[in-house]
């Protein structure tokens, strides 16, 4: 079997399907053998991406908010659409009749 070695930026709720992939043994029945990983202050996704030492990784897109707020480019690039069925919801103890989706953010 092939090894890929993967990387996430924390242990999630959102990293579900990553690691239900793993457990699940989904790779294993495409010839792969999983390691898993957390990164940590010392070794984190971008490094692990960039030294060739992680295949795939998991991470939060804010990661490169702080770049792109130096005016600098992020160092890897988030390709995954995110906010459309990922868990985020509008919710509310009570119906307000009042309220319309295009109030939201603005």
């Amino acid at each position: 079997m092939a090894q890929i070695n993967i990387m996430v930026s924390r242990h999630s709720a959102f990293y579900t399907p990553l690691i239900s992939t793993i457990t699940g043994g989904f790779l294993g029945e495409e010839g792969l053998e999983p390691t898993y990983s957390v990164a940590t202050p010392r070794r984190s996704v971008a490094k692990a991406i960039l030294d060739g030492s992680v295949d795939l990784a998991q991470s939060a897109v804010s990661r490169g908010w702080g770049p792109l707020e130096r005016g600098q480019r992020p160092d890897i690039l988030h390709f995954a659409q995110i906010n459309e069925r990922d868990g985020f919801f509008l919710t509310g103890r009570e119906r307000d009749r009042g309220f319309h989706l295009g109030q939201v953010g603005g």
